[in-house]
């Protein structure tokens, strides 16, 4: 019986634990922003210059705020409707701290755009819609959409979202967004 009691305090307290880090209300999506944006450019005083054209990308952003104590880790998953395929992808967020104006943002390549469009230019239409859900250890803590609608039954493309650490961006705003987990 002491064992019993022993494992059901020290479960109880775990669970406690855990349902205090992740609270519902923890996290409060904001509006989700698509935009087109051109490749950053950056100069190299060494080597050889090489021509490039600064290509479009695709970037959705999130702001979200946070109520509570610091998160640890907060997921967030990305699904984009673009010309009738849902792409999908998902970002690690760490060591959040109690506050406003945090942000997450996501990234499209211009070589998948293209893929996308069929080659076609990109224009503001061919951006349906944006979800975002937030998650803490795994449970739904929040959810946001460019339009408030469902999110549709369409043929699903994973891969082709990336992270700010996987694109050019890196480097820009970087106090901007919320540091990332590293793979």
């Amino acid at each position: 019986m002491k064992i019993f009691s022993i494992t059901a305090g020290a479960l109880l307290a775990l669970s406690l634990h855990a349902f205090a880090q992740a609270p519902t209300g923890a996290i409060k999506l904001g509006k989700v922003q698509p935009a087109v944006v051109k490749t950053p450019e950056f100069s190299v005083k060494s080597g050889v210059e090489k021509r490039s054209k600064p290509g479009d990308w695709l970037e959705i952003e999130v702001e979200f705020d946070t109520k509570g104590a610091e998160i640890e880790e907060l997921t967030l998953e990305y699904t984009v409707q673009f010309e009738n395929k849902l792409l999908e992808g998902q970002v690690t967020h760490v060591n959040i701290p109690v506050g406003r104006d945090h942000y997450s943002v996501m990234y499209v390549a211009p070589r998948s755009l293209e893929k996308l469009t069929g080659g076609k230019t990109l224009t503001h239409g061919s951006i349906q819609n944006a979800w975002i859900i937030a998650k803490i250890k795994g449970q739904i803590v929040d959810q946001a959409a460019f339009r408030k609608e469902p999110i549709p039954n369409l043929q699903k493309t994973p891969g082709m979202l990336l992270n700010k650490p996987e694109t050019p961006f890196a480097p820009l705003y970087f106090d901007r967004y919320e540091a990332t987990k590293s793979k």
